[in-house]
C-alpha cells in the first residue's frame, strides 16, 4: 500500500498553541492598541455628550392594615389575615404601572408641558425627518400628545419587588432630579389613594345592594309568619309556655298524674299490709304508723304508768292479790285498745288505697283519650313546623342582611378602611446621575474592545495553525485558511487562483520595496548553459506527467553527504517558479554548515523563522513561508537541524501533512531531502518525482541499487543528475531567470 495513503494525521492540540497565540498578539499589538485607544476616546466623548438622567426611588410596603375596629363583625374573632403571596405582589406592581394611574400623575404634575416628555416640542431634527421620510418610524406629530407623553413616561418608570420581600420599589428617571423625586412620590401616593378608594368603593356597592335587597326580603318574612299563625289558629295547634302544643302538654301532665296516683296507691297498700302483719305477730309497737298515732301514744303512756305501778305493788303483794288482778285487768284493757287503734289505722290505709286506685283508673281513661287526640294532630304539626322553618330562615336572612348593611354602610365612608400598603421610603433629589455611569461605561467599552481584538487575532492564529488536511481512503480532504497569508519577514500576500495545470496558485505576489532594497547588492551572473538546460529538461518532463490536478512534489536527494542538494534544489525551484507557483521545503537545516543551511540563510532576510518554529507552535504556517528575493519562489527553511526531530513519528506525520497542504496550494513543491540514508528518506513515498544527484566518479552499481530502492517507495520516476557546481553564495545571488527578468 502507498505510504502516503496509509499515513494518518491527527489535528494539533490547541493547548500547544499558547506560545504561538502570544507571539501573534505581540506581532499585531498595534491592531489591538489602536482600536482600544479609539474606543476609549469615543466612549469618553459619548458619556460627556449624553444628557444625564437622575433617578428618584420610592418604596411601598404591602401589608394588611385592618384593625379590630375596621374589620367586619363576622371577622372580629378571626386572627390576622394571611400573608401576601408573591402573586399578589406581582399584581400590585402592575397596578403601579397602570395607564390610568400614569395619566393621573401626568395631569397632576403637568408633565405634558415639559419638552423632556414630549419629543415633538424639541423638534424632529435632521435624522428624525430622514427616518420619517424613509418610513422607518412613524411621524410623532401624527400621534396624540397624550400617547407621546405616556410612552416616554412608561420608558422612564420602573417598578419591581425587592427580592423576596413585599416591598415594591418605584423608580422614575428624569433629566431634572426634582422632577424624578416628585413623580416617584406622586406615583406612590396615588397608588395608595386608589387602593383605599377601591376598598371603600367595594363597601359602598355592597351597602347599596343590601339596602335594595332588605325591603323585599322583609315582605317575604311577614307573609311567611302570617301563614304560620293562620295555620295554627285553623288547626288549634296553640303553643304553651314551654314551646309545645296544648294537647302535647296535657298528655304529658296526665301521664305525670297517673304515675303519681299509682305510686300513692302502692304506698298505701304497703302500709296497710305492714300494720296487719305486725298485729298478727304481736309487734304492733314496732310499726311507725302505730307509734306515731296520738291515741296510741297516750295509751302507751298509760300502759307504761300501769306497768310501773304493777312493779311497785309486786314488792308487797302476791299475784293472786285482788290489787294485782285489778292492775293486770287494766293492763290487758290498754293493750286491747292499742291493737284496736292499729286495726283502725290499717283500715284507713286500705280505704285510701282503694281511693287511689279509683283515681288511677280515671286518669288512665283520660290519658287514652288524650293520646288519640294527639295522634290526630301530628300531621298538622308537621305542616306547621315546615311553615315555621321557612319563616325562621327568612327571618335569619333578614337579620343577616340588616347587620351586613349597617357594617358596610359604616365602612363605606372615606378613610374608614386604610389601604393594604404604606410608603416606607420617599424619594429625594439625587446629586449623582444614574445615566450615564461614566467610569463603568468607559471601562467596559475599552476592555470590551481590547478583549474583542485579542479574541479575533487569537482565533485567526489558531485557525491558521489547525487548518491541516485529513485523509480519507486514498484521497485527501482539507482546507487552508482563506485570505491573505503573511510572513513575518517576507511581507507577502497570496490570494489563491489557478495556474496552468488547474492547481491553486498565487495569482499575484506583492513585495514591499524595502525588501528588495534592504539586501546588499551583489554581482549578478547568469548560470552556465548546462545548469539552465538541466532545470528546463526536468520541467518539461514533469509537465508531461498527469498528477490528477494536484501540485507536483519533487524530492531532491544526494547520493552522499558531499553532494550539495540545496544548490540544485534552489535552481530547480526557481525554474519551476517561472511556470507557476512554486515553493521549496528544506528538511536538512543549518546543522550542515557550508551546504544547504548556508544557502537558505543567504537567500532570506536575517532572523527568518523556519520549520522548527512551526513545529514548536511558536509561529504559524504563514510565518515560516518566505519570499525569494531573486524570483517568484517561496521558501520554507528548516531553521535548525531537523534530523533528530524527523526520527519521531508525530513530527514525520505533521511534515507529511504540511507537504500535502502545500501540494494543494502550489503547482510545484520542491523538497530538499538531503543525502540518501538520512531523515529525509522517510518522505520518499510522497514524491511525484525524485531527483538523485551524484558525482561523475560515483560507482554505477551503487547508483543503480539506490535508484531501485527509491523506486520501491512509490511508483514515481527517478532522475539521476550530476551535482551542480558553484557555491552557496553564488546560488543565493543567481540572476533572475530570463522570462522572469522580461516579465517582472
Amino acid at each position: 500500500m502507498d505510504q502516503a495513503e496509509t499515513m494518518a494525521v491527527s489535528p494539533r492540540p490547541t493547548h500547544e498553541s499558547v506560545g504561538g497565540v502570544a507571539a501573534a498578539l505581540w506581532r499585531k499589538k498595534f491592531w489591538i492598541l489602536i482600536p482600544t485607544l479609539m474606543a476609549f476616546a469615543l466612549s469618553m466623548v459619548a458619556v460627556n455628550i449624553l444628557t444625564p438622567r437622575y433617578t428618584g426611588e420610592a418604596r411601598v410596603l404591602l401589608e394588611n392594615r385592618e384593625t379590630f375596629y375596621s374589620r367586619a363583625d363576622r371577622d372580629q374573632n378571626n386572627g390576622p389575615a394571611t400573608a401576601i403571596d408573591p402573586e399578589a405582589v406581582a399584581s400590585q406592581v402592575q397596578n403601579v404601572m397602570s395607564k390610568d394611574l400614569a395619566l393621573k400623575v401626568i395631569n397632576d404634575l403637568g408633565l405634558a408641558k415639559r419638552a423632556e416628555f414630549d419629543p415633538v416640542q424639541k423638534g424632529l431634527g435632521t435624522l428624525g425627518q430622514l427616518q420619517v421620510s424613509l418610513g422607518l418610524i412613524k411621524d410623532p406629530r401624527a400621534i396624540p400628545q397624550e400617547e407621546r407623553v405616556l410612552e416616554t413616561y412608561s420608558r422612564r418608570l420602573l417598578a419591581f419587588p425587592l427580592g423576596k420581600s413585599r416591598v415594591i420599589s418605584i423608580e422614575f428617571q428624569s433629566e431634572d432630579p426634582q422632577i424624578a423625586a416628585q413623580v416617584a412620590n406622586r406615583i406612590a401616593e396615588e397608588y395608595l389613594l386608589r387602593e383605599e378608594g377601591a376598598k371603600n368603593q367595594t363597601s359602598k356597592v355592597t351597602s347599596e345592594w343590601l339596602d335594595k335587597a332588605i325591603e323585599p326580603l322583609m315582605k317575604k318574612v311577614v307573609a311567611a309568619e302570617g301563614k304560620v299563625e293562620a295555620f295554627r289558629s285553623a288547626k288549634g295547634l296553640f303553643v304553651s309556655s314551654n314551646n309545645t302544643t296544648i294537647s302535647t302538654q296535657q298528655l304529658s301532665e296526665l301521664n305525670t298524674q297517673l304515675s303519681q296516683s299509682r305510686a300513692q296507691q302502692a304506698d298505701l297498700q304497703a302500709r296497710s299490709r305492714v300494720i296487719r302483719e305486725a298485729i298478727r305477730h304481736g309487734k304492733v309497737f314496732e310499726t311507725s304508723e302505730v307509734i306515731n298515732n296520738e291515741l296510741v301514744r297516750r295509751l302507751l303512756e298509760q300502759r307504761a304508768q300501769l306497768k310501773a305501778q304493777v312493779a311497785f305493788e309486786e314488792r308487797t303483794l302476791l299475784p293472786g292479790h285482788p290489787r294485782m288482778k285489778e292492775l293486770g285487768s287494766q293492763l290487758a284493757d290498754l293493750e286491747g285498745q292499742v291493737r284496736a287503734a292499729a286495726e283502725r289505722a290499717a283500715r284507713a290505709f286500705e280505704n285510701d288505697a282503694r281511693a287511689a286506685g279509683a283515681r288511677v283508673a280515671s286518669m288512665q281513661a283520660e290519658l287514652d283519650s288524650q293520646k288519640k287526640t294527639a295522634a290526630l294532630s301530628n300531621e298538622d304539626e308537621v305542616q306547621l313546623k315546615a311553615l315555621e322553618r321557612e319563616a325562621v330562615a327568612l327571618r335569619e336572612q333578614l337579620n343577616s342582611y340588616r347587620n351586613k348593611f349597617l357594617d358596610a354602610a359604616a365602612r363605606s365612608n372615606e378613610s374608614a378602611q386604610p389601604a393594604d400598603a404604606r410608603v416606607i421610603s420617599r424619594a429625594f433629589p439625587q446629586s449623582d446621575p444614574t445615566f450615564p455611569k461614566k467610569v463603568p461605561v468607559v471601562l467596559l467599552v475599552t476592555l470590551g474592545t481590547l478583549v474583542l481584538c485579542c479574541t479575533l487575532i487569537a482565533t485567526q492564529s489558531l485557525m491558521a495553525r489547525q487548518a491541516m488536511p485529513t485523509y480519507a481512503d486514498a484521497g485527501y480532504d482539507y482546507d487552508l485558511p482563506a485570505g491573505p497569508m503573511s510572513a513575518r519577514q517576507g511581507g507577502f500576500s497570496m490570494p489563491f487562483g489557478f495556474g496552468k495545470s488547474g492547481d491553486p496558485v498565487p495569482e499575484a505576489v506583492n513585495f514591499p520595496e524595502s525588501e528588495t532594497t534592504a539586501r546588499p547588492a551583489a554581482t549578478l551572473r547568469r548560470p552556465p548553459a548546462s545548469q539552465s538546460t538541466a532545470a528546463d529538461d526536468l520541467a518539461r518532463e514533469l509537465a508531461l506527467m498527469d498528477f490528477n490536478n494536484q501540485g507536483k512534489v519533487v524530492l531532491v536527494f544526494g547520493l552522499e553527504h558531499e553532494v550539495r542538494t540545496g544548490l540544485s534544489a534552489v535552481r530547480f525551484a526557481r525554474r519551476f517558479a517561472e511556470d507557476g507557483a512554486a515553493i521549496i521545503l528544506d528538511l536538512v537545516g543549518q546543522g550542515f554548515v557550508g551546504r544547504s543551511g548556508n544557502l537558505y540563510s543567504r537567500m532570506l532576510p536575517p532572523g527568518a523563522l523556519g520549520l522548527n518554529a512551526y513545529l514548536d507552535r511558536v509561529a504559524s504556517l504563514g510565518d515560516v513561508i518566505h519570499r525569494d528575493s531573486r524570483s517568484r519562489l517561496h521558501v520554507v527553511p528548516a531553521g535548525e537541524s531537523l534530523h533528530h526531530r524527523i526520527a519521531g513519528t508525530a513530527t514525520r506525520d505533521e511534515l507529511a501533512t504540511l507537504v500535502e497542504a502545500l501540494r494543494r496550494t502550489y503547482s510545484h513543491v520542491v523538497v530538499d531531502a538531503g543525502a540518501i540514508g538520512g531523515a529525509g528518506e522517510f518522505f520518499a513515498g510522497l514524491g511525484d518525482a525524485i531527483v538523485l544527484l551524484s558525482r561523475q566518479s560515483e560507482d554505477d552499481h551503487f547508483l543503480r541499487r539506490t535508484v531501485e530502492r527509491l523506486e520501491g517507495y512509490r511508483d514515481a520516476p527517478v532522475y539521476v543528475m550530476a551535482d551542480e557546481s558553484g557555491t552557496e553564495y553564488a546560488a543565493a545571488n543567481d540572476a533572475y531567470p530570463s522570462d522572469f527578468a522580461r516579465n517582472g
